[in-house]
């Protein structure tokens, strides 16, 4: 995932749900919530993501 198309699912007035994969490679399904920047790097993030099961937050990594 690229820093725009993590951009684009935080984005707009009807977000849609989509899979997210965190940087140990675990897939996750929901409606992005909220990024916060990780290490300063400008390419690794903690994303809030909300399903079915309420909220998780995962570590993800962009590949730009």
């Amino acid at each position: 995932m690229t820093k725009w198309e993590l951009f684009k699912a935080l984005e707009g007035e009807y977000p849609l749900a989509r899979h997210f994969t965190d940087a140990s490679g675990n897939r996750y399904f929901g409606i992005l919530q909220s990024i916060e920047r990780e290490d300063g790097s400008g390419h690794s993030f903690n994303v809030r993501i909300a399903n079915q099961s309420g909220e998780t937050t995962i570590h993800l990594k962009t590949c730009d």
